[in-house]
């Protein structure tokens, strides 16, 4: 194969890459919205709010589902560290450039910010405390969701972050001013279905990025344990509720895309 040949062969995998990448995030981004005109809407449930371990310490109500919130808190400083200033030192092929670093600065923002929304939130647990827990992690998922997609599609960043991150943020107040839970609903499933969709169908510009699946296999674990918390609690007689794991899965699963961010290099190295 000659250079004009390999050179129009690349042009036009970019372009399919582009095109998959722009209907699959239009699909996401429209999705929540559709859904709250055509689908029944749904309130949150209060036996949500009804979690197994409630033991007080030191004075601290819902001890463990407040504290397991921790993890989150040194997480996303470091993440958010690296994505802003660390990865130019550490693995300076991380990202083509900072512009490349923004969804993921998001991601790691919201989940440090998660850290003290969800213990506020556990501290007393209902609607309208749920809501500072609920906002940070709809922009984590909107900054990871925006970063696998322009780690195919550079050009879109921009207005790819700003659209995810209102959206997700847009849910949430939806659903706190109409009672609608299912905006927010279907964000969190199309927001994680476009991010596997476009790693199983679209080569990325950067190594390592088959590591999003041992993300997504740990925050389904996350999602299970949190559905099963009183078996879970009684399971392990008390020992540790299925909502604090839930949180320490859910932190591992940041922490496979942290570590895929160190790990990776963008495939024009790569070649070198």
């Amino acid at each position: 194969m000659n250079s004009s040949t390999s050179f129009v062969s690349s042009a036009a995998v970019n372009q399919s890459s582009t095109a998959r990448v722009g209907l699959l995030a239009l699909a996401a981004l429209i999705a929540p919205w559709l859904a709250a005109f055509w689908l029944p809407s749904f309130a949150q449930p209060q036996s949500f709010h009804d979690y197994a371990d409630q033991r007080v310490w030191l004075g601290l109500p819902y001890a463990a589902d407040v504290l397991s919130n921790a993890p989150f808190l040194v997480v996303g400083a470091i993440g958010l560290h690296f994505v802003l200033h660390g990865w130019r030192t550490s693995n300076r092929h991380a990202f083509s450039d900072q512009r490349a670093a923004w969804p993921y600065a998001l991601l790691f923002l919201g989940i440090l910010l998660t850290a003290f929304g969800s213990a506020w939130y556990h501290l007393q647990p209902n609607d309208a405390t749920l809501v500072w827990d609920r906002l940070p992690i709809a922009l984590g998922f909107a900054g990871l969701v925006a970063g696998t997609l322009t780690d195919r599609a550079p050009q879109r960043i921009a207005p790819l972050l700003s659209a995810f991150a209102t959206v997700g943020a847009g849910t949430v107040l939806y659903w706190h001013a109409s009672g609608n839970l299912v905006p927010y609903l279907v964000m969190q499933a199309g927001f994680i279905a476009a991010a596997l969709i476009v790693t199983a169908r679209t080569p990325s510009r950067y190594t390592h990025a088959n590591r999003m699946y041992a993300a997504a296999g740990l925050y389904a674990v996350a999602v299970i344990c949190e559905r099963l918390d009183h078996q879970v609690y009684a399971l392990l007689e008390g020992l540790i509720s299925g909502h604090t794991l839930k949180h320490l899965f859910a932190c591992a699963a940041i922490l496979s895309v942290f570590s895929m961010l160190r790990a990776r290099q963008h495939m024009s190295i790569e070649r070198v």
